[in-house]
Parts: C-alpha cells; sequence; structure tokens
C-alpha cells in the first residue's frame, strides 16, 4: 500500500467509523486512533487489523464495540484492495466506476465519491455494451453499503438463490426467539446451547442495529399486548 493508496483508506475508514458513532483521531504511522465515549478503544491498523489494551474492552458494550470496529475495519480494508485493484467498468455512467466482480450478465461496481465510496449491481444488456436497472449502495450506509451491494450482487447474479438469505427483519425475530430460548430456563442440551449462542453471535455481526430492531419489535408487541388486556377500553362491567 502505498502513500496514495494508505490516505484514501484512512479517510475510508474513518468516515465508515463515524457513522457508526465512534470518534477517531489523526492516522499516525499506520495506525488510527478510535474511541468510544471519550475513552480509548482501540488503533485501527493499515493491515486491516486492530490493536488494543485488555483495559479498554471491559464489558459487554464495550466489547461488543470492539468486535464492531474489527468487523468495520476488515470489511474497509478488503474493498479499498479490491478498488485498487479493480480496472474501469468501461460502459455505461461516465466517472470512475470500477469493475470488482462479473458474473452471468451482472456486474458489480465501485465508485470513489467525496463522501466515501459508492456500490452499484447493474445487469448488461446489448451483448454487454449497456448497462441496465441499477442498485445504488451507499456512501451514506458506511461499511454495511458492500455487504449490502455483495448480497445484491450475489442473488441478481444467481450465485445464491434469494430463498437461502434471511431479511434483516427475519434475523431479528429469529434472534428474539433464540434469546427467549436460552433465557427460559428450559433444560437444554449443552451442545444446543452452543449453537444457539453461535447463532445469536452470528447475527449480532449481521445486522448493525440489531439493538434498536429488538426494542422496536418488542415495543410493538407490548403495545399489542396493552390493547388485548382486560380492562383496557371497551364496555365494563362491575
Amino acid at each position: 500500500m502505498n502513500a496514495e493508496e494508505k490516505s484514501s483508506y484512512f479517510k475510508e475508514l474513518a468516515g465508515n467509523l463515524q457513522h457508526e458513532g465512534f470518534t477517531v483521531g489523526p492516522e499516525a504511522d499506520g495506525l488510527l486512533p478510535v474511541e468510544l465515549d471519550g475513552q480509548r478503544l482501540c488503533l485501527a491498523m493499515d493491515t486491516g487489523k486492530v490493536r488494543y489494551w485488555k483495559e479498554d474492552v471491559l464489558g459487554d458494550s464495550r466489547s461488543a464495540a470492539l468486535d464492531r470496529v474489527t468487523d468495520i475495519v476488515k470489511t474497509t480494508a478488503e474493498y479499498m484492495s479490491q478498488m485498487e485493484a479493480a480496472p474501469q467498468l468501461g460502459v455505461g455512467p461516465e466517472g470512475d466506476y470500477r469493475l470488482l466482480a462479473d458474473f452471468n450478465n451482472i456486474v458489480l461496481a465501485g465508485h470513489p465519491t467525496q463522501y466515501g465510496v459508492q456500490f452499484v449491481t447493474w445487469e448488461r444488456v446489448q451483448e454487454g455494451a449497456a448497462l441496465y436497472q441499477g442498485d445504488y449502495y451507499g456512501p451514506s450506509g458506511g461499511a454495511d453499503s458492500y455487504i449490502a451491494a455483495k448480497q445484491d450482487f450475489a442473488t441478481r447474479s444467481g450465485l445464491i438463490p434469494k430463498s437461502a438469505l434471511f431479511t434483516q427483519e427475519q434475523m431479528t425475530e429469529v434472534y428474539r426467539s433464540i434469546h427467549e430460548t436460552l433465557d427460559s430456563g428450559y433444560p437444554i442440551t449443552d451442545e444446543r446451547q452452543k449453537r444457539l449462542e453461535s447463532a445469536a453471535e452470528q447475527i449480532e455481526r449481521s445486522v448493525p442495529d440489531l439493538a434498536a430492531r429488538v426494542e422496536q419489535s418488542n415495543q410493538k408487541e407490548l403495545e399489542l399486548a396493552s390493547m388485548e388486556a382486560p380492562g383496557s377500553g371497551g364496555m365494563q362491567f362491575s
């Protein structure tokens, strides 16, 4: 990674981290300081990894925050490396559009902007001479824009059938059901418990705003229960 590539990478990474509510300091010697709630959390590296001190990640919330930073750093390093190596798309709109993937007449392109990288999937038409029906992702969505664009490319091109993937709404309800089982006190085998815990952790990594979605789902059920509770309204008897 030369100096220009390193500068582009850290600029993109800083934007992605700030999008998730983290505070970043100026990069120095290939390290980007990351803070949470005004306290040091870790150092993001130009290798796509992070360094941290154990005392800075004590507690569930800070440990989870470190996991989120690690995912963002890894994802950003992945697509920025691909952007540097990718050829120009060659067809379609004017500007700097780079070909990241091409399969079954579906392309995935990356477009650097002043606000971050935008990702687009298109269908090739007219024997590959033109593009049709673009799906656009980011850059306002941060690193998750790249993940969403990859998923869209995989399903549009037929690499993965849509039926094999869960929506974020579905994963939220699966996550709730898992924790209802784990928290119920109902006897389950150690093997099943480990599998359920592993599935919950996987969903946590896949749905960035999971806590908010779970809270919203819980609130809807509480409101429904309140409406259906005896004595909450309607005709009253004594």
